[in-house]
């Protein structure tokens, strides 16, 4: 199936690895020209070139005031302007809410919340010029279900889901939709599993054991199907989807919509 995402110029937080890596090698595979969002590193250099041509980096520290706008304008000024955005981050610190100081909740906001705020204000004059302007926000499985010791994501990413809800109506007809992962084969999830065996004095392949025993499709995913569906969804393939909060869980939560 043939997207149309051809030509497109797209930006992608967190796009040196993980989820975001995942979505940009859809994109540009798909023809998309892609900018990597994150940190400088060798780890973004060696992702820009797994893109080939059709890949550039806009090294930022997302998690700052003024990273987000940085990006976005190195984007910008590289691909000429900007059709889609993907709002993507390093996960939140993870701990029970007794076990969180103040200064892990700042990282958690500064990370996750501010940096999604702040690259969808930097970015929307550009995607309202565009054509066929879309955002995707990748939140968590904690938008419908809690995830013990994660008591951050537990808070901010269900707000994010109500940020997308509220931006709808406002900046119609440009395109905004979430998706939420369960457990995919990352690095972020690898560390989260070691955490939770250390915290209960399991071990990382029991823990894994109990979680894949919750998922009816029985596996961990593996991050290119959560890129497939991401570009999917910022594609003119899903032209009338806007405020959809999508799953890629494997089945694993069973709340209602």
């Amino acid at each position: 199936m043939d997207l149309g995402l051809a030509g497109a110029r797209a930006l992608v937080g967190g796009g040196s690895g993980g989820l975001g890596g995942a979505i940009a090698t859809v994109l540009a595979a798909e023809g998309a020209r892609t900018a990597l969002a994150a940190r400088p590193s060798d780890r973004l250099d060696a992702a820009v070139g797994r893109l080939g041509g059709q890949g550039v980096a806009a090294a930022a520290d997302l998690a700052t005031r003024t990273g987000p706008a940085s990006a976005v304008a190195a984007a910008v000024g590289a691909l000429g302007g900007l059709d889609l955005l993907v709002v993507n981050s390093g996960g939140p610190p993870p701990g029970r809410f007794e076990d969180l100081d103040e200064e892990a909740w700042q990282r958690a906001i500064d990370g996750t919340l501010w940096s999604a705020v702040r690259l969808i204000q930097a970015a929307l004059p550009h995607l309202r010029a565009s054509d066929r302007p879309a955002i995707l926000v990748i939140l968590s499985s904690s938008v419908r279900e809690p995830i013990p010791s994660l008591t951050t994501s537990n808070l901010i990413r269900p707000g994010l889901a109500g940020l997308i809800k509220s931006l709808v109506p406002e900046i119609a007809p440009v395109r905004i939709n979430g998706i939420a992962p369960g457990r995919i084969a990352t690095d972020r999830i690898a560390q989260l599993d070691a955490a939770r065996a250390a915290e209960s004095g399991a071990s990382v392949e029991q823990v894994r054991a109990d979680t894949i025993g919750r998922i009816p499709l029985g596996r961990y995913g593996d991050p290119a199907e959560l890129g497939r569906v991401g570009a999917f969804l910022l594609s003119p393939a899903a032209s009338y989807m806007t405020g959809a909060i999508v799953p890629v869980d494997g089945g694993m939560v069973r709340a209602l919509p």
